[in-house]
C-alpha cells in the first residue's frame, strides 16, 4: 500500500488511518491488534510468511486501529501489517503465485452515515465493471459491521429490558402501595373536603401532583444511578462478550451515553410513574363520604354500572374474535395475552351471577392454568418468540397466582387454625401477625407480587444457567463425535501437503484420524424469512460416508435415522443440512424452519446459484463453524464434495479438517504443538470440547450479570415490604398500646410489630386504666 496515496482516501481533511513515509525495505508497519497479540514494538524484528516463504522484517512504527489501519478482509478485529511497496509483488513472483488485488471505496459521508449508501454504490460499481462483476467479489464489510452491531445493541437491549420490566412492574406496584395508603391516611380529611364542595376531579388532580412533584425529584438521582449500573453492565457484559469471541473478533461492547438517551430514560420512567399514580388516584377518590368521614372500613360495593358492564362485555367478545385464530396460529403474545383480557374483561358480567369471591377465583384460576398450560397445548409459539412474550408470560403468572392467594387467604390459614386460636401468647401473636395481611388483601397482594414477580426471574435465570451447566457434556458429545480438533489453514499454501503431515510428519502419533473439509464462501437466502437479504455462509463439503456420526434434531421424513441424512447428503446434491442457529442474530432462537424447506445458494464470485432442500437441522453444528474471522455471523452450510465443487468449482479449496486425537493426547497440547509446526501454512488449530466449554461459561456468567441486574427489583421490594410495615405498626399503634397494658409481654407483640414497651409497670397499670375507662 501506498502510504502518500493512502492518506488521502476518504473525506478531504479527514484522517484516514495510514499516513507518513512508506516503510523502507526491510521494514514494516503493524498496528495496534498485531502489536498486542505479538508483543512487539518499534523496532523489533518479526518473521512474516508470505506465500509460505519466511521473511524477516523490523517493525518501523505502530499505528492505532483506525480507518485503513483497521481494515482486513475477515473479523472484526484485523491485525494488519503494511509492507514497502512491490514487497508482496516480489515474493508472489518469487513463489509463483498471483497475490489478491483489493480496491478500497470510501463512500460519501461521515464513518457511519456513508452507510446508507451502500446499496447504490455496489450497484454502481457493478455496472462500472460490465463482464468483469461477474468475476468479481464485492464485499461491504462497514455495513456488516454496522448491521451486526445494531442487531446486538436491539439484541441485549431487549433481554435486558425484558429483565428490567419485572423490576418496572416491581416499581409501579410500590408507587399503587404508597399512594393508596396515603389515601387510607387522608380518608376523613379526603370525605371532609369532598362534603363540603371539592370536586373529586380536584382530589385526583391534587394526588397526582403530589406523585407528579416525588417523581420529578426522584428523577435526578434515579438518573444518576441508571448510568452508573449502565456502565457497570456495559464493562461486566464487554468482558463476557470476549469469551464468545473467535480469536479475538467479536463485537466490543462500549459504555456510551448521550444527552438524547438520558432525556429518553427520564421521560420513560416519569410517564410510569405519572400513569401508575393517575391511575390509583382516579380508583381511591371513589368512596363513600359518611364512612371517609368516620374512618369506616370500605363495605362491598353494588354491582357493576350498566356501562362499564357494556363496554367490559363488548371489549371481552372482541378480544374472543381476536384470540381464535391467534391460539389457531400459536402466536406466541396473542396467544398467552388475548385469551387471559378475555376473562378478565368477563368479570362484570360474571359478577351479576355469582359471588365476588367465587368470581375472583375462577379467572384468576383459569388464567395462571392457561398461562401455565399453553406451551403444552400450543408448543409452537416458542417457534417466533419474543422478549416480549416472556414478560407477558411471567407477569400473567405472578398477578394470577397472587390474586388467587391473597382471595382465599382464609382457606389456604385453615391447616393452622389451631395454632391461631392457641390462648396464649405465642397464639396472640400470630393472630396479629396475620391479621393485617387478611384485612388489608391488596396492599397484602400487591407486595407479594413484587417478590413473586423478581423471585420469578432469579429462580428461572437460576434453572437455565443450571441446564445449561448439567446439558454441557452432552452438547460436547453431539458437537464432537469423537473429533478433538478443528484446524483451519491457508489452501494457496499448505495444499494437499498439510492432510499429508497430519497423517504421515512428527505429530502424527498423537493423531487417529484426519478428515479434510472442502470450504468455499457463499451466500444464502434465509429459509425463514427473517431477512430479504442473503445471508453470509461458509459452505462445507464433507467427504461421503466420512462423517456419520453428527447427530440431527430434526430429519426429513423417510430418513430413518442420522446416518441416512448423511448418505442422501452424499447421494443427492440437491439437500443440504444447517445448523438450529442458521440466520440467528441473537436473543431466542426459535424453530423457523423444518427439513424440506427450500433455500437458494450462491457463488458471489460468478453468481450461479442453485435451490437446496433442508435434508436435517444439526443438534449442534460448531464444528462447522470457521475458527478465524466473523462467525457469529457466518452461517455454515453442509453439503457434498460432489455438489461443492459443482457449485463453486475452483472456487471450493480444502480449507479446513477435523482431527481425532490418540489415547493419551491432551487437544490443548496438540493444538500449540501443530499451530507452531504449521505456522507457514497459517494453521489455527481449535480444541473443540474447549471451546464450547468456554462459551458455555461465558453464557452462565451472561445469566449471572442478568441475576445480578435483576436484584435492583428485589431492592424494590424489600422497599415495598418495608414501607408496608411502617404502614402496619401505625395503623395498630393503639392495639399494641392496649395489648401491652394488659399485660402481653413484650415477645408475643414484637413478632408482629415492633412496638415500643412500657418502660415501667406503674405506667403499665395506667394504661390500663386509662383503656377500661
Amino acid at each position: 500500500m501506498d502510504f502518500a496515496k493512502a492518506s488521502r482516501f476518504g473525506a478531504p481533511g479527514g484522517d484516514s488511518g495510514l499516513g507518513g513515509p512508506n516503510p523502507k525495505p526491510g521494514q514494516v508497519v503493524v498496528n495496534e491488534p498485531l502489536a498486542r497479540s505479538l508483543g512487539v514494538d518499534p523496532g523489533d524484528p518479526i518473521t512474516v510468511y508470505l506465500f509460505g516463504a519466511p521473511r524477516t522484517y523490523r517493525v518501523e512504527r505502530v499505528v492505532p486501529e483506525r480507518g485503513l489501519a483497521g481494515v482486513g478482509l475477515g473479523g472484526r478485529l484485523n491485525r494488519d501489517v503494511f509492507l514497502p511497496p512491490e514487497a508482496l509483488d516480489s515474493a508472489a513472483r518469487a513463489a509463483g503465485a498471483e497475490p489478491r488485488s483489493v480496491t478500497f471505496v470510501s463512500n460519501r459521508g461521515g464513518v457511519e452515515g456513508g452507510d446508507a449508501l451502500t446499496d447504490r454504490v455496489t450497484a454502481d460499481i457493478r455496472q462500472a465493471l460490465g463482464p468483469l462483476a461477474e468475476q468479481t467479489a464485492i464485499d461491504t464489510p462497514k455495513h456488516t459491521v454496522l448491521r451486526d452491531a445494531r442487531q446486538a445493541g436491539d439484541s441485549l437491549g431487549a433481554l435486558f429490558l425484558m429483565i428490567g420490566s419485572f423490576s418496572i412492574i416491581a416499581g409501579a406496584l410500590l408507587l399503587v402501595n404508597i399512594f393508596v395508603m396515603l389515601g387510607e391516611e387522608r380518608k376523613s380529611q379526603m370525605g371532609m373536603v369532598w362534603a363540603v364542595g371539592m370536586k373529586r376531579s380536584r382530589l385526583v388532580g391534587s394526588f397526582t401532583l403530589e406523585g407528579a412533584t416525588y417523581a420529578l425529584l426522584s428523577a435526578l438521582p434515579g438518573a444518576a444511578i441508571g448510568v452508573a449500573v449502565g456502565w457497570g453492565v456495559a464493562v461486566v457484559a464487554a468482558q463476557i462478550f470476549q469469551g464468545w469471541s473467535v480469536g479475538g473478533s467479536s463485537i466490543r461492547i462500549a459504555f456510551a451515553i448521550t444527552p438524547t438517551s438520558v432525556l429518553n430514560g427520564l421521560a420513560m420512567g416519569l410517564l410510569i410513574a405519572f400513569a401508575a399514580i393517575l391511575a390509583t388516584s382516579v380508583r381511591i377518590s371513589r368512596f363513600n363520604i359518611i364512612a371517609a368521614i368516620r374512618d369506616l372500613p370500605a363495605t362491598p360495593g353494588q354491582g357493576p354500572r350498566r356501562r362499564l358492564l357494556a363496554v367490559s362485555t363488548a371489549l371481552a367478545i372482541l378480544c374472543a374474535f381476536v384470540a381464535v385464530p391467534a391460539v389457531a396460529r400459536s402466536q406466541s403474545d396473542a396467544t398467552y395475552l388475548m385469551p387471559a383480557l378475555v376473562l378478565a374483561f368477563s368479570v362484570p358480567a360474571l359478577l351479576r351471577v355469582l359471588p365476588r369471591h367465587t368470581v375472583t377465583t375462577l379467572v384468576a384460576g383459569a388464567v395462571l392454568a392457561w398461562t401455565l398450560l399453553a406451551p403444552v397445548i400450543r408448543p409452537r409459539i416458542f417457534d417466533t418468540p419474543s422478549m416480549s412474550v416472556y414478560v407477558i408470560q411471567g407477569a400473567l403468572a405472578a398477578f394470577s397466582a397472587v390474586v388467587l392467594v391473597s382471595d382465599n387467604q382464609k382457606t389456604l390459614l385453615r391447616p393452622v387454625r389451631r395454632l391461631l386460636q392457641r390462648p396464649t401468647e405465642g397464639g396472640l401473636a400470630a393472630r396479629l401477625a396475620v391479621a393485617y395481611p387478611l384485612a388489608k388483601r391488596f396492599r397484602t397482594g400487591a407486595t407479594l407480587v413484587m417478590y413473586t414477580l423478581i423471585v420469578f426471574v432469579l429462580v428461572l435465570l437460576t434453572e437455565i444457567s443450571g441446564i445449561l451447566r448439567a446439558g454441557v457434556d452432552g452438547v460436547v458429545a453431539d458437537a464432537t463425535t469423537g473429533y478433538s480438533l478443528r484446524l483451519d489453514y491457508n489452501p494457496e499454501v499448505a495444499g494437499d501437503r498439510l492432510v499429508s503431515d497430519l497423517r504421515d510428519g512428527p505429530s502424527s502419533a498423537g493423531i487417529s484420524a484426519v478428515t479434510p473439509l472442502l470450504n468455499a464462501i457463499g451466500r444464502a437466502t434465509d429459509p425463514g424469512g427473517r431477512s430479504p437479504r442473503p445471508l453470509d455462509t461458509a459452505v462445507v463439503g464433507v467427504p461421503d460416508g466420512a462423517i456419520t456420526g453428527i447427530t440431527f434434531r430434526e430429519r426429513l421424513p423417510g430418513l430413518a435415522d442420522d446416518p441416512a441424512v448423511w448418505r442422501a447428503l452424499a447421494s443427492d446434491p440437491r439437500y443440504v443440512v444447517l445448523d438450529g442457529f442458521f440466520g440467528s442474530t441473537g436473543g431466542p432462537a426459535g424453530d423457523y424452519y423444518d427439513p424440506g424447506d427450500t433455500l437458494s445458494l450462491t457463488d458471489p464470485r460468478t453468481g450461479r446459484s442453485e435451490q437446496k432442500v433442508i435434508a436435517g437441522v444439526l443438534s449442534n453444528g460448531m464444528v462447522f463453524y470457521p475458527g478465524t474471522g466473523a462467525s457469529s455471523t457466518t452461517y455454515p452450510v453442509v453439503m457434498s464434495e460432489q455438489a461443492t465443487r459443482e457449485l463453486f468449482g475452483t472456487q471450493a479449496q480444502n480449507a479446513s479438517a477435523l482431527v481425532r486425537t490418540g489415547p493419551g493426547t491432551a487437544p490443548d497440547a496438540l493444538a500449540t504443538r501443530l499451530q507452531g509446526e504449521q505456522l507457514s501454512s497459517s494453521l489455527v488449530a481449535t480444541p473443540i470440547e474447549s471451546d464450547i466449554r468456554r462459551q458455555f461459561d461465558s453464557s452462565t456468567a451472561f445469566f449471572r450479570l442478568m441475576q445480578g441486574f435483576l436484584v435492583l427489583g428485589l431492592g424494590v421490594g424489600i422497599t415495598g415490604l418495608g414501607v408496608v410495615m411502617v404502614r402496619a405498626v401505625r395503623e395498630r399503634r393503639r392495639t399494641i398500646g392496649i395489648l401491652r397494658a394488659s399485660g402481653s409481654g413484650r415477645g408475643p407483640s414484637s413478632g408482629p410489630s415492633s412496638g415500643r414497651a412500657p418502660s415501667s409497670p406503674g405506667r403499665e397499670s395506667c394504661s390500663a386504666r386509662s383503656s377500661a375507662c
